[in-house]
């Protein structure tokens, strides 16, 4: 016979997973290949809803009409990924192949997604914490140290 502390553990940690399992949010998301290159169809609403909708470079795009990122793979892909994963956000991504026509006419007749929605919700506040890297600058960088290592040589 189970004690009533074991009970209200086990009820405890029964809440807790039905916590984790409601509050758990997933995206879905398709990847497109190019010949050239690699993009992300992000939504809008999930883009904004981890607070990063205007935080992405001028090499990805935005389609103003349907609300959707198409996030370039190696600077804003990343960027979104990680900022989805410390917020604990589940991302599912299909994969799909387009060839250059499709790409032009699909991806890269958008506006780049510098500044992100900005011109139709003003500026929104962003979640930069835990993506500092994603930020740096080559003023950011620390040249002198890399002149100590190479005197040290």
């Amino acid at each position: 016979m189970q004690s009533n502390l074991t009970n209200h553990c086990i009820a405890v940690y029964n809440l807790v997973l039905l916590k984790e399992h409601i509050m758990s949010k997933v995206f879905k998301t398709t990847f497109y290949e190019t010949p050239g290159h690699g993009y992300l169809k992000v939504s809008g609403d999930d883009a904004r809803e981890v607070k990063i909708s205007q935080s992405f470079s001028d090499y990805s795009f935005f389609n103003e009409d349907d609300d959707v990122f198409y996030l370039e793979e190696d600077c804003d892909l990343p960027l979104f990924l990680k900022r989805c994963e410390l917020d604990g956000v589940t991302v599912e991504i299909d994969e799909q192949y387009l060839d250059e026509d499709e790409e032009e006419s699909m991806i890269r007749c958008h506006n780049p997604a510098e500044g992100g929605d900005w011109g139709y919700y003003g500026a929104l506040e962003q979640n930069h914490v835990g993506l500092e890297s994603f930020f740096e600058t080559d003023d950011d960088y620390d040249y002198e140290d890399e002149d100590e290592e190479e005197e040290e040589d």
